[in-house]
């Protein structure tokens, strides 16, 4: 069982292995030497003496390792842990030493790559709910799950290595390690196609985090891809150009010119596309503003945001003659996603709805059909879809096939005000309903009466 390092030695051993070591290393045998070893790690283990102890840990792996007697270490790992008394960063140093000679076991030899396993599972064996050796278990368990990932094609298994790591809450990992281990989690859900999974790993960092350390830009943009890979999945436009609009702004990004301009299209498409709201109208007018787009998108691309935020009616028949064949055939956002072709239409009819109330009060459904470029039923769909949005007012007078557009009462109303209305109409309506529930009662009675007459 292993115990907290003391504040002093009962005895200091540094002297006596001064005089064992090149005694020890005399011994042709090594597992003798070992033997000996062994016994001079209980005395220093005994004697709390931190330093020498870690010296002799040291000897051991060297001596092992150099003799690539892998196996009998695998042996001593779960043996020394276990040892009673033991001090932590002991093992914690012990440890470590392993690991970093873990890398000339090669993972393209079968033997040797099945001896490496069995060394990390060792390892992971006595680092189990340990605080003091988390960052090595996390260690081991990356190297794992790369195993299992690229030697035996099991990404579910590495998957359940690696996720098995809370490393957000290691106390002794450096913050930029743990934004290293999380990315990796969230990058083999993605390649599952386990997006809910990624998702709420994402969750553990905060993009505005992501900076004033040397790894910082790149993190960021890995980060901001992953979550525009989760919300492409989504069809979250309005996230979709969040992340894009902070992914153009990173200088890593920036340096490949080729990369940037299609993330600057990328966001125009994904713009257009989002559904019309507050959100909506502010973000296309700040990217229509932004010189960078203009100077960097070709100008028939850029022409969309403005064909989008002019009060004109959009001719869909146009649009598609004009950028399907040269642009959205060409690109992977609508040629890999009819969805996303679609909802560009239904853009473009929304549009226009909204333009055709802000100059009509009063139209026919037929002649409506006629301007959105759709039949009459679809045309009452749109209608009560942006309705039910909030987006416009309207009725229907479905037997006339009259649409009505009213426009919404601008003065402010006082909430205490629009309540007492609320409440004089219910009020209203069980007066109403109490006067039927009598008149039924009189009507039963004079009918029971003239019965028994």
């Amino acid at each position: 069982m292993s115990r907290e390092d003391p504040l002093k030695a009962e005895k200091d051993f540094s002297v006596t292995l001064d005089e064992q070591f090149p005694i020890i290393e005399k011994i042709k045998d090594y597992k003798e030497a070992i033997d000996k070893y062994l016994v001079l790690e209980k005395q220093t283990r005994q004697a709390s003496d931190l330093a020498s102890s870690k010296r002799v840990l040291a000897k051991i792996v060297d001596t092992l390792l150099d003799k690539n007697d892998w196996d009998y270490l695998s042996d001593l790992i779960i043996s020394l842990s276990k040892k009673h008394g033991q001090l932590k960063t002991s093992i914690q140093y012990f440890l470590q030493r392993i690991i970093d000679r873990l890398d000339t076991l090669s993972n393209d030899k079968k033997q040797e790559l099945e001896t490496k396993v069995k060394v990390i599972e060792a390892i992971r064996t006595v680092t189990d709910k340990k605080i003091f050796v988390e960052v090595e278990r996390a260690i081991v368990s990356k190297k794992l799950s790369e195993i299992y990932l690229e030697k035996y094609d099991d990404l579910d298994k590495a998957i359940e290595i690696l996720c098995d790591l809370q490393v957000e809450t290691y106390s002794m990992m450096s913050f930029d390690t743990k934004i290293e281990y999380i990315l990796e989690q969230i990058r083999l859900n993605l390649q599952k196609r386990d997006y809910n999974q990624a998702k709420i790993l994402s969750r553990k960092i905060l993009i505005k985090t992501l900076r004033d350390f040397d790894k910082a830009d790149l993190y960021k943009s890995i980060y901001l891809k992953y979550l525009l890979e989760i919300s492409t999945f989504e069809n979250d436009y309005l996230s979709t150009v969040k992340n894009l609009l902070q992914l153009i702004e990173i200088p890593l990004i920036k340096e490949n010119k080729e990369e940037y301009r299609s993330h600057l299209v990328s966001t125009i498409y994904h713009i257009i596309l989002t559904p019309y709201d507050n959100h909506q109208v502010d973000l296309i007018n700040r990217v229509k503003r932004n010189p960078v787009f203009e100077k960097n998108v070709d100008p028939k691309i850029f022409k969309l945001l403005e064909i989008f935020t002019t009060n004109e009616l959009i001719h869909w028949s146009n649009i598609e003659s004009l950028y399907r064949d040269e642009y959205f055939n060409k690109s992977p956002i609508f040629k890999d996603n009819k969805v996303n072709y679609e909802n560009l239409q239904h853009r473009c009819v929304e549009h226009n709805l909204r333009i055709v109330n802000k100059y009509y009060s009063l139209i026919k459904l037929e002649r409506l059909a006629y301007l959105l470029q759709v039949n009459e039923e679809k045309s009452e769909a749109y209608v009560s879809d942006l309705v039910n949005k909030g987006v416009i007012f309207a009725k229907i007078d479905r037997p006339r096939g009259i649409i009505r557009f009213e426009q919404p009462n601008n003065k402010s109303e006082n909430i205490n005000d629009l309540l007492n209305t609320w409440c004089y109409d219910i009020d209203t309506l069980l007066e109403e309903i109490d006067s039927i529930g009598h008149l039924i009662n009189k009507e039963e009675m004079m009918h029971g009466i003239k019965q028994i007459a």
